[in-house]
């Protein structure tokens, strides 16, 4: 799988527009459509680990040298990441809210 058909993948199964994307990585919305199409084939290394991070895979992930995480580990991921940026107070809620999630009947689901 090349870059560029990796890069359309992850942004499909995150469910992510270009723009969120553009707006995350910090550049247009045209140049993350240009890598996804192939027509720019040498990204920086730095809008590369720009990239892996906002999926939450590793760079040889994303560059194909590593085998892809599997959707339900990147949503892991991309949910961990987003815990960083709250407060202690709602990571706590957050915390009880999967204790008792966790805690329920199988059958519930």
């Amino acid at each position: 799988m090349t870059l560029n058909e990796r890069l359309f993948d992850l942004r499909q199964g995150a469910q992510v527009s270009l723009q969120k994307l553009a707006d995350a990585v910090g550049v247009s919305k045209a140049h993350i459509w240009e890598l996804e199409k192939g027509r720019t084939a040498n990204p920086s290394f730095e809008l590369v680990q720009k990239l892996a991070t906002f999926y939450g895979v590793t760079v040889e992930e994303l560059t194909g040298v590593a085998e892809a995480p599997l959707p339900e580990d990147q949503q892991i991921q991309r949910i961990h990441r987003d815990l960083k940026d709250l407060t202690s107070r709602d990571r706590g809620i957050i915390e009880e809210m999967v204790k008792s999630m966790r805690a329920r009947p199988a059958a519930e689901e």
